[in-house]
């Protein structure tokens, strides 16, 4: 890459499972303006590099393990707060990123507009490195040693491999409450269906700041071409999440590493890796990339992402990187399904307070820097959800079936010790379950 992809003078970094590669290098004037992106990726390839046994990551090997038990294995790991990677899970990619092949395979067009970011950009002011342009800008620019750029949001048709769709439990509830709950004259926020699936593309040699992804969804990623070591952040005690909040503003906006214990992973062609909500992750892409993935939710991480979006309510103009919308409608219609539900997939007791919670407070729930609309009492009936007066009525019945009061779930989720048991909702919901 030296004098090719980036400056010739650009320094390197050994990373800890031995990889060497360049540090982020702009030159401008015989400086190097990414001085900062520099430091940080010196600082993330010092980071251990993750092995089967860690305590926040487990690993599997696709080739040696049972759809079932990859199912099984995974939501147990993320409904733990764990990370997930899995090796070999997709065909990976060509050994070189072309306009051609993103066409044929993902239908992605170079002439498609796009907002790429800029790392001189973001260097000189980092809530805007925006430039406009379109894919084929990107790639055609893709070995130019005098820029650093990538795209964060190329919308594919594509989503969780399709043995692991099922991991899904949002889009599962938009299927399954169709009936109880009609689509006909309603408004449907787009990002219920888009955020499914995405990819990114970079140039080589561009570090993502360490942030979490917004609205509290699982993330999951699936390498194509290249590389990426990603590296993840793991706080001790996510009950305290004043101590929380204020370690995640440290670490997003100083690279203060020191309250975390971290482990980093590197992301081959054909792997996978899944991490739960609020997940905080740095990432460096060495060498010119495409990978693709998508967000998703799940019943089992449902505590998590009430805490993500906490954290998004009080710092997500500084704590991630991309905000959505469509929130308040998965989650309603994760609980108007949870009637029809048979009783082996009833979450258990933490994930459905936290369901009810934020079904029955969904204003203190609304990102900083986001708007809701459908919230809004005012809204045209158009773009009233026809599940949000069932999904309200469900979590009142839930609550007074398990003598809690709405009122003092937010201390419950945060001191009670209790709250991983199984529920028995009996006959509670039998009201819901007529057709």
């Amino acid at each position: 890459m030296l004098g090719t992809q980036v400056p010739e003078d650009a320094e390197t970094v050994t990373w800890s499972d031995g990889h060497i590669t360049i540090l982020p290098t702009v030159m401008r004037e015989g400086q190097n303006v990414l001085t900062e992106d520099a430091e940080l990726t010196k600082k993330l390839a010092e980071v251990p590099t993750s092995k089967p046994g860690s305590e926040f990551v487990t690993h599997f090997n696709f080739q040696d393990t049972s759809r079932d038990e990859l199912i099984l294995g995974i939501r147990a790991s993320l409904g733990e707060g764990k990370c997930v990677v899995v090796r070999g899970a997709a065909k990976p990619g060509p050994a070189e990123l072309s306009m051609e092949y993103l066409e044929k395979r993902y239908r992605i067009q170079s002439t498609a507009r796009v907002d790429m970011h800029d790392m001189e950009l973001r260097a000189k002011e980092f809530s805007k490195p925006h430039v406009a342009g379109t894919v084929g800008d990107l790639i055609s620019g893709i070995l130019n040693p005098n820029e650093q750029r990538c795209i964060l949001d190329c919308l594919i048709h594509t989503g969780l491999p399709e043995d692991l769709i099922v991991l899904d439990d949002g889009l599962m509830a938009w299927r399954r409450s169709i009936g109880d709950c009609p689509l006909e004259g309603k408004f449907v926020h787009p990002d219920n269906f888009l955020v499914n699936g995405w990819g990114l593309i970079h140039q080589g040699g561009v570090v993502t700041t360490p942030h979490h992804d917004s609205e509290g969804q699982n993330t999951f990623v699936i390498g194509d071409i290249g590389l990426k070591f990603w590296v993840w952040f793991f706080y001790k005690d996510r009950k305290d999440r004043r101590a929380l909040l204020q370690a995640s503003k440290s670490l997003g906006d100083k690279y203060d590493f020191s309250q975390f214990a971290a482990e980093s992973i590197t992301v081959y062609p054909g792997d996978l890796i899944i991490q739960p909500p609020g997940q905080l992750h740095s990432v460096y892409t060495p060498i010119p990339s495409f990978t693709r993935g998508g967000h998703f939710y799940s019943y089992e991480t449902l505590p998590f992402t009430e805490l993500s979006r906490w954290l998004d309510r009080c710092a997500g103009l500084l704590l991630t990187n991309q905000a959505h919308e469509h929130t308040e409608e998965t989650l309603w219609r994760m609980t108007a399904v949870i009637p029809r539900l048979p009783p082996n997939e009833v979450p258990h007791r933490r994930p459905l307070l936290a369901l009810c919670h934020m079904v029955l407070s969904a204003e203190k729930y609304v990102a900083q820097g986001s708007r809701s609309a459908i919230l809004n009492k005012n809204a045209p009936k158009a773009i009233r959800s026809s599940s949000k007066d069932r999904a309200i009525a469900i979590a009142h019945k839930i609550l007074q079936h398990m003598d809690v009061a709405a009122r003092d779930l937010p201390s419950i989720l945060t001191t009670a010790t209790d709250l991983d048991a199984v529920v028995d909702l009996g006959n509670c919901l039998s009201e819901f379950q007529h057709v």
